[in-house]
């Protein structure tokens, strides 16, 4: 196929979902374009904001999670940098989770028909013949009591709603393994080790627990604070496309002292608007666990956001 054959069939493909989804979804066809842009997005959330009740007035507690600071202050850091770091799972919390993890069967690469348990991995590998880049649990994390406490923990939804201006919405979660190896840029692309930005709604809050120890090592999760707020605007109106830009050109316009690695031991959690540019590592020593919830202020037809609220 002739490079102007691909161009077309591309702009075709294009053309027809984009119809599909204005006419199945047409609030989420709408918010793809339209949450790019950081006017719209404060907008967007100062209205629900106004018309919230009570989300100021906090009597939240959590069994499940502790704090290194108060609300005001975790708020007051969320919209300067997109991020805070200095939740922590209580050490119960963290061992039902891990327990859980290495008693249910993973899935390798997200691959159905790859399962096994944790401790069986270099026998799948060695029967595959290739290594496994990642394993996730699907949705059966979902089964396990702490991940629901977790998931309607108040504490959380308490940091999410002061944040999203609105009382948020489960969008998703995910427990998931990440495997020491090297990878290739295609491979970096495809499991988002790129920096780049998700735009899921008009504004979300994403919040990660690290279950296993993680240094420089172990796959730490890397952010740039600030991009939610002084992005350019051509970076704006490319979206998530800002995926294909260099890290080296990105982190020049932004600021190489505005990157931050998060480590720390197996506990640790951070919070953040993935509007900011992130992006995770490969491990090249230890696997990692991770374990993510997303909030937002819609739920939508589309892709994962049918889970209800």
């Amino acid at each position: 196929m002739s490079n102007l054959s691909k161009a077309y069939s591309k702009a075709f493909s294009f053309l027809a979902k984009s119809k599909l989804l204005l006419f199945e979804d047409p609030n989420f066809f709408w918010m793809q374009y339209l949450a790019r842009f950081e006017f719209v997005r404060e907008w967007r959330t100062r209205q629900n904001f106004l018309n919230s009740k009570d989300i100021d007035k906090s009597t939240a507690s959590s069994n499940r999670i502790s704090l290194s600071d108060n609300l005001d202050k975790i708020h007051k850091t969320l919209r300067k940098d997109g991020y805070y770091q200095g939740l922590t799972l209580k050490p119960d919390t963290l061992k039902s989770l891990l327990n859980f993890a290495y008693k249910n069967p993973c899935y390798g690469d997200r691959d159905s028909s790859i399962e096994f348990k944790f401790d069986e991995r270099e026998q799948v590998e060695l029967a595959l013949g290739r290594s496994i880049k990642l394993a996730s649990y699907f949705d059966t994390h979902e089964s396990c009591e702490v991940f629901q406490d977790l998931k309607h923990d108040s504490l959380i939804r308490e940091i999410a709603a002061k944040y999203l201006g609105h009382e948020p919405r489960y969008h998703r979660g995910e427990l998931m393994w990440s495997f020491p190896r090297i990878a290739t840029h295609k491979e970096k692309i495809s499991l988002a080790q790129v920096l780049h930005c998700d735009i899921n709604d008009y504004k979300t809050l994403k919040f990660f627990f690290y279950l296993t120890d993680v240094d420089l090592e172990s796959g730490p999760h890397v952010y740039m604070r600030g991009s939610h707020r002084n992005r350019s605007l051509w970076h704006q109106a490319i979206g998530q496309s800002i995926a294909s830009i260099s890290d080296q050109a990105l982190i020049k316009r932004y600021g190489t002292n505005n990157v931050v690695t998060s480590l720390g031991q197996a506990g640790f959690g951070l919070v953040g608007d993935p509007y900011v540019l992130h992006r995770g590592t490969t491990p090249s020593r230890c696997p990692r666990l991770l374990l993510q919830l997303e909030f937002g202020i819609n739920t939508y037809k589309t892709w994962y956001f049918s889970t209800p609220s």
